[in-house]
């Protein structure tokens, strides 16, 4: 025997379902869009309590030249990755000792997209430059590599300037004194100095000066010699 369901019951039923099923459904997904979110943000800076106890290695250490820069890019993202040798000059914690030369490795990236970038971490900031004394975090990975603690591992001088664009990647800044004058470089000198005015004035009137007589060839010839003392002053000047 089938029994009939009473509708406007099951109706009932079915919406106070649906009240309590879309709010759950709504939480879940705001968590899973939040937490994925919140794993694509900004690491944040670390406490010196926070580098230290995370830290497998803390060196004091100055920067060789041989810096590595390997670039890539990721959609929007253009990143660097930089392996740093390293002289150390003291050890607060770890098994390297003074006068030991090791690699760590750092990276940087930046949006690049004339978009808003997605919440994401740009790797580690500051980063030190050839010949900087700096002190390092640095974490041994599974595989034997010496990282730098995220984001604040490296500790630079209070001296140093941690913004420098340099310190990512990019290429020094030239300025205008290294660039030299560009209008000295472009405009040719001009070949009509003072001096060569005065020669061209002066040897018309030395040639008229030879065909007159008495005392208007002597002026004409005080004036072109004058001329010609004036145009060798400028040259020598």
């Amino acid at each position: 025997m089938i029994r009939e369901v009473d509708s406007p019951m099951y109706g009932r039923a079915m919406n106070a379902l649906l009240r309590l099923l879309v709010p759950t459904l709504a939480v879940c997904a705001l968590f899973v869009v939040g937490s994925a979110d919140a794993a694509r943000r900004e690491v944040p800076r670390r406490t010196p309590q926070q580098l230290l106890e995370m830290s497998t290695d803390v060196v004091l250490a100055r920067v060789l030249p041989e810096v590595e820069i390997e670039t890539s890019t990721d959609g929007g993202w253009s990143r660097r990755e930089f392996t740093f040798s390293l002289l150390v000059e003291d050890v607060e914690k770890g098994d390297a000792k003074r006068g030991d030369r090791i690699e760590a490795t750092a990276w940087h990236r930046r949006w690049t997209w004339p978009i808003d970038p997605p919440a994401s971490s740009v790797g580690h900031r500051p980063l030190p430059l050839a010949g900087e004394v700096a002190r390092f975090h640095l974490r041994r990975t599974e595989e034997g590599v010496l990282e730098v603690v995220l984001p604040n591992g490296v500790e630079l001088a209070t001296s140093a300037d941690p913004l420098d664009p340099v310190r990512f990647g990019d290429a020094p800044a030239v300025t205008a004194d290294e660039l030299g004058d560009p209008e000295a470089a472009t405009t040719p000198a001009d070949p009509f100095g003072w001096d060569i005015i005065l020669i061209l004035l002066a040897l018309p009137i030395l040639v008229g000066s030879l065909k007159q007589p008495g005392k208007a060839r002597w002026i004409l010839l005080g004036a072109s010699l004058a001329m010609f003392l004036g145009a060798a002053l400028i040259a020598i000047s």
